[in-house]
């Protein structure tokens, strides 16, 4: 769905700004030193905020901003929820490969996952698709930030300003419109404007294998979109698209089978086997709540997809091959 030129205008920095702190160095004020925490340890996002953000900034985010809860589904027989609670940890670890169930649940608990290999790429593994909240935390450990997001997802998380200004908008439908409001140190440019953003759909009609309830605004883009140009292929055919340094992809992008059929070729792309050995950072979110189709799961519930989010994360993250290797070697 196209948002008109008429419905659309870029979010008040009154409202929607804030100023990141600049590295520290010679003749500099009140900036930081980056730093990469030690495998095993924890940050909570709302502190890492703090030491990032200006002061005041960080209180003022997390009163304009939701993060999700979590699925609500009973596990076990104690009758307990573990999953329902706010994605705020972020946890390092050794590079791997492959990762496991084990590692799924805590993600699921709301943690975050961040991995880096030798050359510096970083993988970040989301339960809930917060961008601000990776960006936020990148910063605080590199000192880099994005220049050129490729960013694949069933979801635009694109909502136009009516829904934006009339509520606390939730990270995870608005992200890549209040990522503008997120300001680059020493001025007031953003760090990601929306046209920065290589954006790709594909929405697969509803069929009695798909589970989901869809609500219909899904994939609502702006209005210099072109709806034409949402497909893998054609967004892969744009200039610069392959430099992109940040890529994030959204595991409902390519499930259930209806919405691999329509995805699935990106896979075997050689362009995107490119992207995926060259981007400093990589996120992959498991949006487990709607990878059995549709836009909503009422209840808010998992519906079983974690096995094959698991074997399905496990294969992107291994498509460079030699290419990783070689660059991680």
């Amino acid at each position: 769905m196209l948002i008109r030129y008429s419905e659309w205008k870029k979010p008040t920095d009154a409202a929607y700004a804030f100023q990141l702190r600049a590295l520290a160095g010679p003749g500099r004020t009140g900036g930081f030193s980056p730093e990469i925490p030690g495998p095993g340890l924890r940050s909570d996002i709302r502190e890492v905020a703090r030491q990032v953000l200006e002061d005041g900034e960080a209180e003022r985010f997390e009163r304009k901003v939701n993060r999700w809860s979590g699925p609500e589904e009973v596990v076990g027989d104690a009758g307990q929820k573990p999953y329902e609670g706010q994605q705020l940890s972020f946890e390092e670890r050794a590079w791997r490969g492959t990762l496991t169930m084990s590692d799924v649940d805590l993600v699921m608990r709301g943690t975050v996952l961040v991995m880096r290999d030798r050359s510096g790429q970083a993988d970040y593994v989301l339960r809930d698709h917060h961008m601000l909240d990776v960006a936020l935390y990148h910063y605080r450990a590199t000192g880099e930030l994005p220049r050129a997001l490729f960013h694949a997802d069933r979801h635009s998380d694109w909502c136009k300003d009516s829904f934006l200004e009339a509520r606390t908008p939730q990270q995870a439908a608005t992200w890549w419109k209040l990522i503008e409001g997120l300001k680059r140190p020493d001025g007031s440019a953003p760090v990601l404007t929306e046209e920065d953003v290589f954006f790709t759909t594909a929405k697969a009609e509803q069929t009695s294998t798909m589970t989901g309830r869809d609500v219909g605004f899904s994939t609502l883009v702006p209005w210099f979109v072109d709806t034409t140009e949402l497909d893998w292929r054609r967004v892969l055919d744009r200039p610069g698209v392959t430099g992109a340094d940040w890529l994030s992809l959204d595991l409902d992008y390519f499930q259930p089978a209806p919405q691999l059929r329509l995805s699935g070729g990106l896979l075997r792309d050689p362009r995107f086997h490119t992207m995926m050995g060259g981007a400093r950072v990589r996120v992959f979110v498991l949006s487990p709540q709607f990878t059995n189709g549709g836009d909503k799961i009422d209840p808010w519930e998992t519906q079983g997809s974690l096995h094959s989010s698991l074997r399905l994360m496990n294969l992107l993250r291994q498509l460079p091959g030699n290419v990783r290797l070689q660059r991680a070697g």
